[in-house]
């Protein structure tokens, strides 16, 4: 019985352990049937998505506005005429400044109807400012202070120069700074100082001369009685096509109708023009005329319209003698027998020495032997030495610009020199030259635009020497002169 009851306990427990193997065997088999049917729901889920959410036809949808341009005012706003006032031109100062006096007491009287007392002219001395001046004038130390404070923004006082003329009376006083116009300070009976500037009156006229040569043209030129000015601008305008110290021979005949300006106040020139200019030159005739169309072309052209400028002028001063060729010499210095690649112009010390074409200073300083020394480029083919100056004009200085005949310095005799002159230099390339054979190409026709407006300039001129009695040169027969 005893086996029998433990028998059956263990039958008990052996059931028990079935049975809960079995439970947790059904357990795991439920969950993994689970899993699987819910994988199987979740396929079919997935599927039933799929279908629920299958592609759209599209959607077009409206594009946004592109933001549009803003209105044209003109457009946007009725339109309201409006008047335009062109800029009203600048005055000429004749039409606007009132004209010089010849004396004080006039312009005062003009300006105030009250009549002056005596009048003095006073120079300004060395060392004295207006204030004693006007103190020397008998003016009180009020009055001078009041003129000066009304003269103060017309002139620089403090650049006066001594010698400085001063028309004096009681009421005013006046003087000038630049050439041409005159400042008056005048005490007015209701306005108090007051200055005011006034421009010197001129006048005028053409003047022809011819002559003969005998030996010097500027003799000749003297004495037809031509001004200094007037000759000087002859020279620069020949100066291109004719060697006065080498083709010039007695006989030769020369005219230029040139105008003058005079102050009619105390009767100097004060100014002229060159119009024509015209040379018989061992009877070949040259003739040029003045041409200010355009003001950025002034020039000198021959009747048929061909410039008379050349790229340089063939002697850069003024009636200096030929001393030294160019080519091989015997040295004055040395001795020895060396190439002169220039040649010599004697001149009186001090004489202005021109640039013979425009361009642009490349070299101004001492060059040893040289002494005082210029080089200018003119181009991409010429230069121009100048060598032994006295001294360099002011503002000539490497890299600056100048002008066909603007002076440039003045002969001298520094570096190694025996005596006073210019040694001048042409060279083309690099390469000296005889600047007084060396072909020189000329300068441009008048265009067909300006060329009838030229053509009138010659009949004036043509008119004005007629005028005076005499026919030109260039005009007795055609000129076709040509380089």
């Amino acid at each position: 019985m005893r086996v029998n009851c433990m028998t059956k306990k263990a039958f008990q427990r052996r059931s028990y352990r079935a049975v809960m193997l079995i439970a947790v065997i059904c357990l795991f088999v439920g969950n993994s049937v689970g899993v699987q049917a819910e994988k199987g729901a979740a396929r079919e889920s997935v599927k039933s998505l799929h279908v629920a959410f299958a592609p759209m036809e599209p959607v077009f949808q409206t594009a946004p506005a592109l933001p549009t341009s803003r209105p044209d005012p003109a457009l946007a706003y009725p339109a309201i005429p409006v008047s335009i006032i062109p800029p009203v031109s600048k005055p000429a100062l004749i039409d606007v400044l009132p004209k010089s006096t010849k004396m004080i007491s006039e312009m005062i009287r003009a300006q105030t109807g009250l009549e002056s007392g005596p009048e003095t002219e006073l120079k300004l001395r060395n060392g004295e400012g207006i204030g004693a001046l006007l103190r020397r004038a008998g003016y009180d130390s009020a009055a001078i202070a009041k003129a000066i404070d009304a003269v103060s923004g017309k002139a620089n006082l403090r650049r006066l120069q001594i010698g400085t003329k001063f028309q004096v009376a009681s009421q005013g006083f006046s003087f000038s700074t630049k050439p041409g116009r005159d400042i008056y300070v005048i005490q007015h009976p209701e306005s108090g100082w007051l200055a005011l500037t006034a421009l010197r009156p001129t006048d005028r006229y053409m003047n022809f001369f011819q002559g003969t040569i005998d030996d010097s043209i500027y003799r000749a030129a003297m004495a037809a009685g031509i001004s200094e000015s007037a000759f000087n601008d002859y020279i620069r305008v020949m100066g291109f096509s004719v060697d006065f110290q080498r083709e010039i021979r007695t006989g030769d005949r020369f005219e230029l109708l040139y105008e003058t300006e005079r102050d009619i106040i105390d009767g100097k020139i004060v100014g002229g023009k060159l119009h024509y200019a015209g040379l018989v030159l061992s009877d070949e005739q040259l003739g040029f005329f003045r041409y200010d169309g355009d003001k950025d072309a002034i020039g000198w052209y021959d009747e048929n319209g061909n410039s008379a400028a050349r790229t340089l002028i063939r002697t850069p001063i003024s009636g200096a003698r030929l001393s030294s060729s160019f080519g091989h010499r015997k040295h004055p210095v040395s001795g020895f027998n060396a190439m002169h690649k220039g040649v010599d112009f004697a001149a009186p010390r001090g004489t202005p020495i021109i640039a013979a074409g425009s361009g642009v200073i490349r070299e101004a300083g001492w060059k040893g032997s040289f002494g005082r020394y210029i080089r200018i480029r003119h181009n991409a083919t010429y230069d121009t030495a100048y060598a032994h100056m006295s001294r360099i004009a002011p503002n000539i200085r490497p890299g600056s610009r100048v002008k066909q005949g603007e002076i440039i310095g003045y002969v001298g005799s520094t570096g190694r020199s025996t005596g006073a002159h210019l040694h001048y230099e042409v060279m083309v390339n690099n390469r000296q030259v005889n600047p007084m054979t060396v072909r020189l190409p000329t300068g441009e026709r008048i265009d067909d635009q300006h060329l009838p407006a030229f053509q009138k300039t010659v009949a004036a001129i043509d008119q004005e020497v007629l005028l005076h009695g005499t026919v030109r040169f260039a005009g007795a027969v055609p000129n076709n002169n040509t380089q």
